[in-house]
């Protein structure tokens, strides 16, 4: 196995969707121990090495290879692994993606340590089995240039919090309603109760706030106007819900702590699939937990579970 096939292997479970750089960084970074950081060659290369390592186009050369191994901090690597899993629920996928790989252990995160170890012994070795690298099939130059384009593409126009809730909000804001009042104890909460609980008034302020952030971005979406980028705010839905509906399926004290849970996993999920997620205009933790509430709308989530009529 290549370093780059090891790399993109893992980035759907432990990037959290960031750029081939930022993740060839924290990858290494983790890998080796933490006194050996300053000196690590490998870490100083251009963004633009580090996006081609971790696509293949080029190779780690044998002598960084040599340094990282030579300093390798394999429990610190597990960890922070088995930390990644943890949070984005991937445990299960991480194991499947090993055991297609020919790998079975009882602990995923050692096994993923002990994999890496072996790439880079490999180089080290110069073994050519490991290193060799397919012609690829599709043009990543291109790909690089289109994901550039993406990054440069303009802020959406703002659509701002309306003082009032319109029609469209009254969905999410009942949840949420539904959520406060299971967190009191109460049979029932409405907009006059938020007078005696500000603490909630102002979270419901703020999950407004979150909901036009989305919102900024499906009408964005559209008004780009091209038909192959129309369909992606319902990709990014798709792909926050992938990322949060095991989180939103587990048993939480009461639907307010249910609520923070998903949004806080929301935050961290991957949504690779999203094309418009290389720009920071385009992809945020406030728009991330934004389209929670739209899916909330759509009836995918909800933070008060019903018992269903027989």
């Amino acid at each position: 196995m290549t370093f780059s096939e090891y790399a993109l292997g893992l980035s759907p479970f432990i990037s959290y969707g960031k750029s081939e750089h930022d993740y060839f960084t924290e990858l290494i970074g983790n890998f080796i121990k933490d006194a050996a950081m300053d000196s690590c060659q490998i870490l100083k290369r251009k963004d633009d090495t580090k996006y081609r390592y971790i696509r293949g186009t080029r190779t780690i050369p044998q002598r960084d290879a040599k340094y990282l191994y030579t300093h390798r901090d394999l429990d610190k690597f597990s960890k922070w692994i088995w930390e990644r899993m943890d949070e984005s629920d991937s445990y299960d996928s991480v194991v499947d993606w090993l055991s297609n790989c020919g790998i079975a252990d009882t602990d995923p995160s050692i096994a993923c340590a002990s994999l890496l170890e072996r790439i880079f012994l490999d180089i080290i070795n110069a073994s050519s089995a490991s290193q060799s690298i397919p012609k690829p099939d599709i043009d990543l130059e291109l790909i690089n240039e289109i994901e550039q384009k993406i990054k440069s593409l303009p802020r959406p126009t703002n659509v701002p919090v309306p003082a009032a809730a319109t029609d469209d909000e009254q969905k999410y804001i009942n949840e949420l309603y539904l959520a406060y009042a299971d967190a009191e104890g109460l049979s029932a909460f409405s907009e006059d109760d938020l007078s005696s609980f500000p603490d909630y008034a102002e979270d419901l302020d703020d999950r407004r706030i979150d909901f036009y952030a989305a919102e900024t971005i499906r009408r964005g979406v559209l008004e780009l106007g091209s038909g192959k980028l129309s369909d992606q705010f319902n990709v990014l839905k798709g792909e926050t819900l992938d990322g949060v509906k095991d989180t939103a399926k587990r048993t939480h004290p009461n639907g307010f702590d249910h609520m923070l849970a998903v949004m806080e996993q929301a935050v961290n999920a991957p949504v690779n699939n999203y094309l418009l997620s290389s720009s920071p205009y385009w992809i945020s933790g406030k728009i991330k937990k934004g389209v929670c509430h739209h899916l909330v709308n759509d009836g995918k989530l909800v933070w008060v579970k019903r018992r269903q009529k027989k």
